[in-house]
């Protein structure tokens, strides 16, 4: 069962700010009286849009009894839910816009935009105040931790395959390369091994000839080139 259509969440939250003497001066209390009163306007005329009352219909016969659709000036259509631990009505995360909703609606609040059942208000105000994880976060968290360890599983599955397919004669000489790097020995390489390091150390030292500049080439000047000569053809 739900309680009246003003009797949401902001229009609480200013009521309970008066009862319990937030507001002390009466010009700031005749002020806060008139915003409550704004706000229960818009929700009757929200609710008596049309639109939203077909789909509010819909909502409450497809998907649940405690939900409602209404037009709001600000954001366009939204859909609150009954919050029997308010008691009050407040509005589920998201908005639909201004344009009127795509059929399929009723559908997707069945799945996706079904975080209204995962959250209580008030683990919504303690993730506010960083005093917990919001549940949606930690469901999140859990799938993400479960995917990163199927992937380090992967992983190790492929270096083990990748191990298992060398010879012993191959893995007794990447052991022995690897001790006489760390222990300081001479790696004497041969065959195929030794054209690849050849090549490298070759290309090496072609590009440390290549970054070498004579002494008398600096300039005085800090944006001239000494590289770089540009001859300037004079007129005749």
């Amino acid at each position: 069962m739900v309680g009246p259509a003003t009797q949401e969440f902001e229009i609480q939250a200013m009521l309970d700010f008066l009862d319990h003497g937030g507001v002390m001066n009466l010009d700031d209390r005749a002020h806060v009286n008139q915003m409550i009163e704004i706000r229960k306007a818009q929700i009757v005329a929200g609710l008596a849009n049309p639109v939203a009352q077909r789909w509010t219909k819909k909502l409450q016969e497809e998907v649940e009894p405690l939900l409602r659709m209404r037009f709001c000036p600000v954001y366009g259509y939204v859909i609150d839910r009954w919050v029997a631990e308010g008691p009050y009505w407040r509005q589920i995360p998201g908005t639909i816009g201004f344009q009127e909703p795509r059929p399929g609606l009723c559908d997707r609040m069945k799945t996706k935009y079904d975080m209204w059942k995962k959250s209580t208000p008030k683990d919504d105000e303690a993730a506010l105040r960083n005093e917990a994880r919001h549940p949606i976060l930690a469901e999140a968290d859990v799938r993400s931790a479960a995917i990163r360890q199927e992937n380090e599983k992967k992983g190790e599955e492929i270096v083990l395959n990748a191990i298992e397919s060398l010879s012993s004669k191959s893995i007794q000489q990447f052991l022995d390369v690897e001790r006489a790097r760390h222990t300081g020995e001479k790696v004497v390489h041969h065959g195929s091994d030794l054209t690849f390091v050849e090549r490298v150390d070759e290309a090496a030292k072609k590009n440390m000839a290549m970054g070498k500049r004579p002494a008398q080439q600096k300039s005085m000047n800090p944006g001239h080139r000494p590289d770089k000569i540009v001859r300037i053809k004079k007129e005749a």
